[in-house]
């Protein structure tokens, strides 16, 4: 979700799928929400099963990909995906992507997290020798101040990931969060000096593509953060409701239940609503990457940073959507699921549905309007919302950017708010880079009864 409103997909293409000769090949789209309208543009290569996340500026920072399909007649040992070196930003203003140096192995499935300082930390992948090693070099990317200019990618360390596009999260006292895929990666990066320190064990594995979510209510007069981990394969390889939850403000404090899903289910996406609830939707309930699809939808019964809600079942969706689905919040607080591909062929590539999902607050009556509001704002800074009607809650949800169920920039928090008069809403940012990262981020309000507005981007600075 790029902050000019529009969505960027991409993908491999179709026509060369497992074409060893052709992996290099790749397809991009950019599709506007308002319009239904949408227009092909060209990827600099295949940068399918990369990492991906969204920096201060409103570009998008792409590490690695596909280098090669698996190929039978290479050499024993070297027949399977390999990853490449390389990296790109994306210019949303101009739709251009830049090339950034390369990092110093190939990375296919890896995590990009942003810190506090704009910097970006790329971990895990597996490299470019087809031998399935995942890349245990840890590498930070320094973006340019210029959005087509070429940063820097430094390697600081080494570190062995359980496997591939872990979940990781920036915590509150700057410190950036590994949970999974297996139990035993529960770690604190500090990027203040490069090292890892352990965690208490997560209480069970997420293999094979689980969700991840942060969430903060810094609306009270103690900032509250959940970082909560859901499905994906149990220890014997089958589809979990095995969900859990860490502090974000006392990671030390380990895992603790979440409330389970009512479906078992991997290879499915969660997505935070601006009410705070969460909305499940898709993966599939058999071990392979396909069989036995979930339609049904879950949504969380009250805001994430309560513990003690429980899941119900909403309307479900009708298309296909395990794995390579992905599913993000639109501003319009709708939220965009893309199927999977299952039929990988051309034909059906040409016919790939995406639906637009509305959630149950959709339905409850008219909507707030945000009239005005600013359209940058500082760390510490109280600022005005003019609306058509009384709203008493004030949102800033992160633009998604998601792949095989790991949305690498989705997080929200609740602002600390005060109503000035019927239709006036000051509401103020955290003085914590930690906690908001810097960026644009998608600014909901909603009324007494949970409904949200359309969102303006305000970009925090």
């Amino acid at each position: 979700m790029l902050h000019t409103g529009k969505v960027l997909f991409w993908s491999y293409n179709p026509d060369d799928y497992y074409k060893p000769l052709s992996s290099m090949n790749g397809v991009a789209y950019v599709w506007d929400p308002a319009t239904r309208t949408g227009h092909s543009i060209a990827p600099p290569e295949n940068i399918s099963c990369a990492g991906q996340t969204l920096l201060a500026d409103g570009r998008l920072f792409i590490a690695g990909g596909n280098l090669r399909y698996p190929d039978p007649n290479a050499p024993a040992g070297t027949q399977s995906w390999k990853g490449t070196l390389t990296a790109y930003t994306f210019n949303p203003a101009t739709e251009a992507f830049v090339r950034q140096p390369n990092m110093r192995n190939g990375r296919w499935y890896p995590t990009t997290t942003k810190l506090s300082d704009n910097r970006v930390v790329i971990t895990s992948g597996w490299d470019q020798n087809g031998g399935e090693i995942i890349n245990s070099d840890v590498e930070i990317f320094t973006p340019s101040a210029s959005p087509d200019g070429v940063g820097r990618i430094d390697f600081v360390g080494q570190h062995a990931s359980t496997g591939l596009y872990p979940l990781q999260f920036l915590l509150p006292g700057g410190t950036m969060l590994e949970a999974g895929p297996g139990r035993r990666s529960s770690y604190l990066f500090n990027p203040a000096d490069n090292a890892w320190s352990r965690l208490p064990d997560l209480m069970g594995d997420h293999w094979v593509n689980g969700n991840g979510i942060i969430y903060t209510d810094a609306s009270g007069p103690t900032a509250r953060q959940v970082v909560m981990v859901a499905g994906g394969l149990d220890i014997l390889r089958a589809p979990t409701t095995g969900n859990e939850w860490l502090d974000g403000n006392e990671p030390a404090a380990g895992w603790k239940a979440f409330p389970r899903w009512i479906q078992p289910r991997h290879n499915s996406n969660t997505v935070i609503l601006p009410d705070g609830k969460l909305l499940t939707m898709g993966g599939n309930a058999g071990a392979s990457p396909y069989n036995g699809p979930v339609f049904q939808a879950e949504m969380y019964s009250t805001q994430a940073t309560e513990t003690t809600g429980h899941w119900q079942r909403v309307v479900p969706h009708t298309i296909q959507a395990a794995y390579h689905s992905s599913a993000i919040l639109l501003p319009d607080a709708t939220v965009l699921l893309s199927q999977d591909d299952m039929d990988s062929s051309a034909a059906a590539a040409a016919m790939h549905k995406a639906q637009v999902y509305s959630p149950p607050y959709l339905f409850k009556g008219a909507r707030p309007l945000i009239v005005s509001a600013p359209a940058g704002v500082t760390y510490g800074q109280s600022f005005i919302v003019t609306t058509d009607r009384q709203v008493n809650t004030a949102v800033l949800v992160a633009p998604g950017a998601t792949t095989h169920g790991n949305d690498m920039h989705q997080r929200a928090i609740r602002l600390p708010v005060q109503v000035l008069e019927k239709a006036t809403l000051m509401a103020t940012v955290p003085e914590s880079a930690a906690m908001v990262p810097p960026g644009y981020y998608m600014l909901f309000v909603l009324d007494s009864g949970g409904i949200p507005s359309v969102a303006s981007f305000v970009r925090v600075n």
